[in-house]
C-alpha cells in the first residue's frame, strides 16, 4: 500500500492549540499520539516535520501518516476465494464486510485460514494493499452481518473511541421464542461466566456491567422478531440477555433449544444489521445496512425495521 498523508486545515477556533492538544481534540490517545511523534513524519505541517508542542496556526495544513502495517505482525495465511468477501463499504481506513452465519471471525485451533480475517486479509492483497487486520467489533461464529475492519492502527484507536462514548451504534434484528412482554425496554443484568465453562455464560449480580435495549417489531406463529442496541457488549451479550428473561434465540443451541421448526433452524438466529458510525479522519456520519437474513422474510420489507434509535 502507498504511503498517505491525511491532512487537517486549521480553521480560527483551533488557532493556538498545540498539536497535541489538536490531536486529541481528535480523539487520539497518548499513546497514539507518541507512536505518531517517532514515526518518519509522523506529524508535519505544512510538509514539514513538527513536534507536538508546536502551536498551530489559522491556515495551516496538518498532516499525519497513518500506520497501516505493524512490522513484525505476522501475516494471515490467504484463503482461497478472496472474491468471497461480501464488501459493504469501502475506503483508504475502513472496510466494512457482511459475514454470513457459520464463519469465524478471527484464526483460532482448527480454523487457519477459514476465517473472515484471512478472506480481508486475501481481499487486500488481491488489491495490492497490505495492512494489518483490526476488528472493531467481532461476531460470533454463528452470528450474520457487519463487520467493520480498520485500515491503519490511527483509524482502529479513533473507532475504539466512538464505541466507548457511543458514537459508533450497532442494530442487531433477532428472532426469539415467545412473546415478549412489556414488548420495549433494557434488560441491565451484569454477565458473568457460567461456572468454569469456557464458552457459556449466565445472567449473575455479581458478573460484569451490560445492557441490551430491545424492541418487538412483530410477533408471528410463536416467535418474535425484535430490534436490538447493546451497551457494552461482552460475549454473548444478547443471547445471554433474552434466555435470561424467558424468550431465548431461536436456532441458540447454547442457551436455547436447537429443533425449533423455523427458517433459522441450525444457526442462531441473530444478524448485525445497520451500523452507525463518523469516518475516523473526515467525521463524515456513516449508515450502513447489510442485507436482511432469510429468517427475516415473513415479517415485512427493509423499512419495517428502520425505525429510530433504541438508545
Amino acid at each position: 500500500m502507498e504511503e498517505r498523508n491525511v491532512q487537517f486545515q486549521i480553521g480560527p477556533e483551533e488557532e493556538g492549540m498545540t498539536i497535541g492538544q489538536y490531536l486529541k481534540k481528535l480523539g487520539f490517545s497518548d499513546h497514539q499520539i507518541s507512536r505518531l511523534k517517532f514515526r518518519e513524519n509522523g506529524i508535519c505541517v505544512d510538509g514539514v516535520r513538527q513536534r507536538v508542542t508546536k502551536r498551530l496556526r489559522t491556515g495551516e495544513r496538518l498532516e499525519i501518516r497513518p500506520e497501516y502495517h505493524r512490522e513484525g505482525t505476522p501475516c494471515l495465511e490467504l484463503s482461497a476465494d478472496p472474491a468471497a468477501l461480501p464488501v459493504l463499504y469501502e475506503d483508504e481506513d475502513l472496510l466494512i464486510v457482511n459475514k454470513p452465519s457459520g464463519l469465524v471471525c478471527h484464526p483460532s485451533h482448527g480454523h487457519y485460514r477459514d476465517t473472515l480475517a484471512n478472506q480481508a486479509a486475501s481481499y487486500g492483497r488481491e488489491k495490492g494493499e497490505q495492512w494489518t487486520i483490526r476488528i472493531v467489533g467481532r461476531l460470533d461464529k454463528d452470528t450474520s452481518g457487519i463487520v467493520a475492519f480498520a485500515k491503519n492502527a490511527e483509524a482502529a484507536s479513533l473507532l475504539a473511541r466512538q464505541r466507548a462514548r457511543g458514537d459508533m451504534k450497532k442494530t442487531y434484528l433477532a428472532l426469539v421464542q415467545g412473546s415478549i412482554c412489556p414488548p420495549g425496554g433494557c434488560i441491565r443484568t451484569p454477565i458473568a461466566r457460567d461456572g468454569t465453562s469456557l464458552m457459556k455464560m449466565k445472567a449473575d449480580p455479581s458478573g460484569k456491567p451490560a445492557k441490551t435495549w430491545y424492541q418487538v417489531i412483530e410477533e408471528k406463529a410463536g416467535v418474535s422478531l425484535v430490534r436490538i442496541q447493546i451497551e457494552h457488549g461482552r460475549t454473548h451479550q444478547i443471547r445471554v440477555h433474552m434466555a435470561s428473561v424467558g424468550h431465548p434465540l431461536v436456532g441458540d443451541p447454547l442457551y436455547g433449544e436447537k429443533s425449533d421448526g423455523c427458517k433459522a433452524a441450525g444457526s442462531t438466529a441473530l444478524h448485525a444489521w445497520k451500523l452507525e458510525l463518523m469516518q475516523p479522519f473526515s467525521g463524515e456520519r456513516l449508515l450502513i445496512k447489510a442485507p436482511l437474513p432469510e429468517w427475516c422474510a415473513d415479517f415485512g420489507e427493509m423499512d419495517v425495521f428502520d425505525k429510530s434509535v433504541l438508545l
